[in-house]
């Protein structure tokens, strides 16, 4: 093999390597089918979610997860396939989840998110979550909802009482 070549591919694994361990989460999806106005979007899209989609072949992206220690990632790695990262926890999820409703030619296949493998049906179950802030929001008003209604009905029974 050419030397030339054999240095790009290193250096297309190396900085494949460098995205992996500065993201929070990796997903693997499949863009077969999809046309280049449709992926240009979805990148723009996901770029705005604070989350990026490249392309590479998948030799390299399997030596790159390999060498990161993702190797849960191996076995999706088969066809036209993209990767999504993301620095933040969860960034892009829903923006994908959309985009395959929308698209039935794009499929998410699986992804790591902070080290733990996840399938697809998992990440869309964390997509229908959102972000951290907003689940804790909605684990937060869970826990006040209670608290809320007891204190509803101690004023209702102080009302009445005045009332009486």
């Amino acid at each position: 093999m050419n030397q030339q070549i054999l240095a790009e591919k290193k250096e297309t694994v190396s900085k494949i390597n460098d995205t992996l361990k500065n993201a929070h989460s990796t997903i693997v999806v499949s863009y077969s089918g999809l046309s280049v106005a449709d992926v240009t979007k979805l990148r723009i899209d996901l770029k705005k979610a604070g989350a990026r989609l490249t392309v590479h072949k998948n030799t390299l992206m399997k030596k790159a997860v390999d060498e990161d220690g993702l190797q849960e990632l191996d076995s999706l790695l088969k066809g036209p396939n993209a990767l999504v990262t993301a620095h933040e926890e969860g960034a892009g999820l829903s923006v994908l989840k959309d985009f395959a409703a929308s698209h039935k030619e794009f499929t998410i296949k699986g992804g790591m998110i902070d080290g733990t493998f996840c399938t697809a049906e998992r990440l869309a179950q964390l997509a229908s979550v959102g972000s951290k802030e907003n689940a804790i929001a909605v684990f937060l008003s869970t826990l006040q909802a209670p608290l809320t209604h007891f204190a509803l009905v101690l004023k209702a029974l102080g009302e009445s009482k005045e009332a009486a």
